[in-house]
């Protein structure tokens, strides 16, 4: 993690001293602001006094407010401060300490200040006189001075960088039940909660005020269990504080010696030997000596364990990105050791704790990435409108009861009843429930999630990107056929049996040299593709043991043929000693070059047995080859033959040698640098791959594209193979044309050109940009990033298909996406997709692990049928916690009404009529409603996302209209009755068994069901509202009771409901009666006929755009006018 710090002053603090400070954090993505500040006890004991004064409410402030913390603390300067104020980018405030240690590590003074921060540690640098991370003290190390010291350090300096770099612990601490039980009371849901209760008691509400403090205890509770659990869960994937033994290597006057040690106190430096039979990962270290057969699939979600090597000595800067092939991350299983004789293999220590790749997954999921999603911003917006609504409530409530000249306590106690009733205090449990629900579905389809939230953003998904190989084809390759180069640098027939080349053949030693298989356990693992071009040769591969000594234990590996026919296998170079004939012919493996990313390729340094001279053989992109062979070797047709293959589908991967100086040893071999070997080659041929289709992709393509969710392919491998398979599976449509965008050779002081090509027709575009699709590498992004950022914005907006990308060029283009305004989800297996599948916003990795750390979504079905699975549930739970919001607001307003209705009749709700419209009714409702299955294909729109939006609010309104007219059409309807006799009623005196109760009652009882019944409406969403067998159930059953209540109530009904018995002997009660059932029914009618037309949004868009083309007469600019190589439109093409 790189951090860079800027100090400024500002006017309050000592001059020459530093008061705060800005530390960009790259490793985390974010920037933090620090302050520095000094305890005071005078300001202290003020900020108490008024606390108390003012019954301990500051102390509930402080919970969600930290920042106003700060007034018990003097401004310091950071050289001084004993506490550091961090403020991060969102504008979140945490006050921690200064700690100060003895340090002899130390150049001067040997105390080191420092503060922990999001478990990162930053210390106090004198010189610079600023704080920096740790991590910044081995910056600019370089792979040397890794390897220059292998006997490793001495116990004192290892007792001291303890000190200075934390002990070697990745532990997520689990709180006790009390911590979460404090931290749940401050929740203001709780708290308002808590205020409701007092309230009710006060009112005399016993049993309503009894049974919300057991279901909010029952919440609590519930939600202290599941913090609880998801903390354990955390702490387990974390590592326990089972902390386990690591030998250690210690300078000794013989050399040096091994000793044991826990693996909580390894620091930077130390040199750990690891066992052969492997072992788990306890920190990041660098192989020095032997390799490595390695399981990562646990950080990166890739299940093919990879082999690892040490790096040559050079001076290049170490990092744990670029030198990934090297280094052992914490957390991964290292599965088996190899070494040569009798030479340990040894790995030194370069991160340990948090600072580890295990360690930063940790805190990403500790302290996680905050999206700010309009359905969350705007549901905020409007719970603040409800406590506008709340307080002109509050308002007519003061006034008609200081009319009335009630008593205070009454004025009191009915005024803040307002505030009960207008916000729901079950709406944060009612608005999670579609999403748990979801969760649940996802998990029986086997996708894993590890953050919830994240499934309603899947709802807005508007880009998808996807990688190629192992997510839109099949992870394995089908070798089709080898292609080689003949003497006359001209490409041979095309073979496809491997008997047909004879085994002396360099591109045969190539094919079956030039991999990173292992054999485990008796079963060859590694690359898919390597096992494909390896059994294509029938070779066999042996891996000496340390008994088998046949002619030089230095060499890990040996290929073979499986018969030997030919008689002169090893004639390579025309050996006449009768002698030589009779050694077997084998291949020995004396070094691997790993495959790189940002290479393309990977290489080995093998010999023939019986011979001097040392063979490199190389195997990777065509066209990075092509740059290491000797031009003259290429055939001339090299790129004719290469666009022929990859165009049509096939992955082509290129192969060439080079013959190395007879004088290099075993040693030197060890040693050499990779750039020296590859030059000056010698091209071999094209190992041709077949890499179809998985079955269900062309389908799910197609349907993401009906849904109008752009697909976007980003993969290393060729860009004519990947436009191929863009074709194959509809990513592109067809008539939609790709312009393949290249970046030219530089000229001096130039920036580089770029050429435009339409695919098929050879020419540069000619249309408008509307009618293509873009095509880029790699090196093209990099070219336009750096020189054209004009024309980012193009690329961003056409771009399809990214072929030739690193794994920091798909972290790229996720956030050029994002910061386009852009929901995006990236789709891969893991291994070189990290990066974009944290950055995205909906990541998933195709992993068999149950939830692995490097994508907020897992899913073990490995196709991209979790791609729809996600959009569909993403955009149910989206559905269907704004239905439930509506639903809560509707019902928060239909309550209100009722309440000031019955105010102005000297009336109330009684203690059993709220306890059943809320504890009841809304509670079963809007669990019933969060129920709700997904809908069974993706439709062209997506759910409305804005709640403050017209197309929203517009139905609400009309909503709430209509619920306040029905109640006010019952109650003139009671009052116009002949039979009817007005509660007599006095300042602090409420009626509750009476007419007006009964009416509103029965009325808004109803209309609970119909805001339900209407807000069940889904579809396309969600499954038809019939399918909700739960939600059915509840509206029949509660219909049957409220009509009971209503018809003929039974005499203990009635007395429990506190309603007026209709006496059915009076014609006049029956007819009202009769009324009653049908105003309902009316209602019913029309808020249906409400939703079916106001809410639907490409009516009501339609309309609006309807209006606004009637005002604006003025044609839109071009979109690609900014674009400079882009051809202007011509007049029939404008807007």
């Amino acid at each position: 993690m790189n951090s860079k710090a800027s100090i400024a002053n500002d006017e309050y603090e000592v001059i020459g001293e530093a008061q705060w400070q800005v530390l960009e954090n790259h490793g985390e993505e974010q920037v933090i602001k620090i302050h520095g500040y000094n305890y005071s006890k005078l300001r202290a004991a003020i900020f108490h006094i008024v606390c108390i004064g003012l019954c301990g409410l500051p102390y509930f402030v402080l919970a969600y407010y930290p920042k106003f913390t700060k007034l018990k603390y003097n401004k310091s300067s950071l050289r001084m401060a004993k506490n550091i104020c961090v403020m991060d980018t969102e504008g979140a405030v945490t006050m921690v300490n200064v700690n100060e240690i003895q340090v002899s590590l130390l150049n001067g003074d040997n105390r080191l200040r420092y503060f922990l921060y999001r478990h990162t540690r930053f210390v106090w640098v004198n010189e610079q006189g600023a704080f920096i991370n740790v991590l910044d003290l081995n910056e600019k190390m370089t792979v040397g001075f890794w390897m220059e010291n292998m006997s490793g350090i001495n116990k004192k300096q290892q007792t001291e960088l303890l000190k200075l770099y934390g002990q070697n612990s990745v532990e997520v601490e689990i709180k006790s039940y009390w911590t979460l039980f404090v931290d749940e009371v401050f929740n203001p849901f709780y708290l308002f909660q808590l205020f409701s209760i007092i309230l009710w008691s006060l009112d005399e509400y016993y049993q309503y005020a009894t049974c919300v403090f057991i279901l909010s205890a029952g919440s609590c509770m519930m939600a202290l269990y599941q913090t609880k659990q998801m903390s354990i869960n955390l702490h387990n994937m974390a590592g326990s504080s089972d902390h386990k033994s690591v030998h250690v290597l210690r300078p000794s006057l013989s050399g040096n010696e091994s000793c044991v040690v826990g693996s909580e106190r390894l620091v930077p430096g130390d040199v750990i030997v690891l066992p052969p039979d492997g072992c788990i990962m306890a920190c990041d270290a660098m192989l020095l000596t032997g390799t490595c057969i390695v399981d990562e699939s646990m950080l990166t979600g890739e299940s093919v364990p990879v082999m690892k090597g040490p790096p040559c000595v050079s001076q290049e800067v170490y990092s744990t990105e670029t030198h990934k092939r090297h280094t052992l991350f914490a957390g991964t299983h290292v599965i088996q050791t190899r070494f040569y004789g009798n030479t340990q293999v040894l790995a030194k220590v370069v991160r340990t704790g948090f600072y580890t790749a295990k360690g930063e997954l940790i805190k990403s999921i500790s302290f996680p990435k905050k999206f700010n999603f309009q359905f969350y911003k705007d549901a905020v917006k409007f719970v603040i409108f409800m406590f506008c609504i709340a307080a002109f409530g509050m308002a007519y409530s003061i006034w008609l009861y200081v009319l009335r000249g009630s008593s205070v306590g009454t004025i009191v106690l009915r005024t803040l009843d307002i505030i009960t009733i207008v916000v729901p205090p079950a709406l944060p449990a009612a608005m999670t429930a579609g999403i748990v629900y979801s969760q649940q579905r996802l998990r029986k389809n086997r996708i894993f999630c590890v953050s919830p939230p994240r499934i309603i953003i899947c709802g807005k998904l508007q880009v998808m990107c996807f990688d190629k190989t192992g997510t839109l084809t099949e992870d394995g390759l089908d070798l089709y056929a080898v292609i080689p180069c003949e003497p006359s640098e001209k490409f041979g027939r095309c073979v496809s049996d491997i008997a047909s080349l004879p085994a002396s053949e360099p591109l045969v030693q190539a094919l079956a040299s030039c991999h990173s298989l292992t054999s485990i356990q008796g079963q060859l693992k590694g690359d898919p593709l390597d096992l494909k071009m390896f059994e294509f040769t029938q070779w066999v591969l042996e891996e000496p043991g340390p008994e088998n000594n046949r002619y030089d234990n230095l060499i890990p590996a040996v290929v073979r043929p499986p018969m030997v026919n030919d008689g002169d296998l090893q004639n390579i170079e025309n050996y006449d000693d009768p002698f030589n004939m009779e050694i077997p012919y084998e291949i020995g493996l004396l070094r691997r070059f790993q495959f790189s990313s940002s290479q393309q390729s990977m290489g080995v340094i093998a010999r023939v047995l019986g011979q001097q001279q040392m063979i490199y053989f190389v195997k990777g992109a065509p066209e990075k080859v092509a740059g290491m062979c000797d031009q003259s070797t290429l055939p001339e047709t090299f790129s004719k033959i290469l666009n022929e293959y990859t165009s049509n589908g096939y992955r082509v991967i290129g192969l060439a040698y080079k013959k190395l100086d007879r004088k290099m040893k075993w040693l030197d071999a060890q040693r050499v640098k990779r750039e020296t070997l590859e030059c000056d080659m010698r091209f071999l041929g094209f190992l041709v791959m077949q890499n179809s289709l998985k079955p269900v992709t062309t389908q799910i393509i197609k349907e993401l594209h009906d849904a109008h969710i752009r697909q976007i392919m980003v993969t290393g491998d060729n860009i004519m193979t990947a436009m191929s398979v863009a074709r194959g599976c509809s990513m592109v449509q067809p008539q939609q044309k790709l312009v393949l965008v290249t970046a030219g050779a530089a000229a001096p002081d130039q920036r580089p050109p770029l050429c435009m090509e339409v695919v098929g027709e050879g020419g540069p575009p000619k249309l408008p940009i509307d009618g293509y699709v873009l095509a880029l590498e790699g090196k093209t992004w990099a070219v336009i990033r750096t020189h054209y950022p004009d024309m980012m914005p193009t690329v961003v907006s056409r771009g399809m298909i990214f072929g030739r990308f690193g794994p920091d060029q798909k972290t790229q283009l996720v956030c050029a996406l994002q910061d386009a305004g852009l929901i995006v989800g990236m789709c891969g297996d893991g291994a070189n997709d990290c990066g974009a599948l944290k950055a995205a916003h909906v990541g998933i990795s195709l992993s068999e692990a149950d939830a692995s750390v490097a994508a907020p979504f897992t899913s073990q079905e490995q196709d991209i049928r979790c791609v729809k699975l996600l959009a569909l549930e993403g955009r149910c739970a989206l559905s269907t916690s704004f239905a439930i919001f509506k639903y809560m607001a509707l019902y928060s307003l239909i309550q209100f009404f009722s309440i000031l209705i019955l105010y102005n009749f000297f009336s109330i709700l009684g203690d059993n009529q709220f306890l059943y419209i809320d504890l009841v009714l809304t509670t079963l409702l809007a669990l019933s409603l969060g129920r709700a299955a997904p809908g069974g294909r993706l439709s062209r729109r997506s759910p409305p996302v804005s709640l403050v939006a017209a197309a929203s609010l517009l139905p609400l309104c009309a909503q709430v209209a209509l619920v306040l007219a029905a109640q006010l059409a019952a109650l003139y309807l009671l009052l116009d009755q002949p039979w009817y006799t007005p509660v007599q009623g006095s300042a602090d005196f409420e009626q509750k068994l009476c007419w007006e109760n009964t009416v509103i009652f029965i009325v808004t009882s109803y209309q609970y069901l119909i805001m339900a019944c209407v807000y069940a409406k889904g579809w396309p969403f969600r499954q038809p509202f019939c399918t909700n067998y739960y939600m059915v159930a509840t509206l029949l059953t509660q219909a049957v009771f409220i009509t009971v209540m209503l018809l003929a109530p039974w005499t203990w009904l009635a007395d429990l409901m506190e309603v007026e018995v209709l006496k059915t002997s009076e014609p006049e009660q029956n007819i009202f009666r009769i009324y009653m059932l049908l105003l309902p029914i009316l209602h019913l009618i029309l808020a249906i006929a409400i939703e079916a037309t106001l809410s639907d949004t490409e009516r009501f868009s339609s309309l609006v755009r309807l209006l606004r083309r009637r005002c604006s007469d003025k044609q839109e600019p071009a979109a690609d006018v900014a674009c400079p190589l882009w051809p202007p439109r011509s007049p029939s093409h404008a807007c």
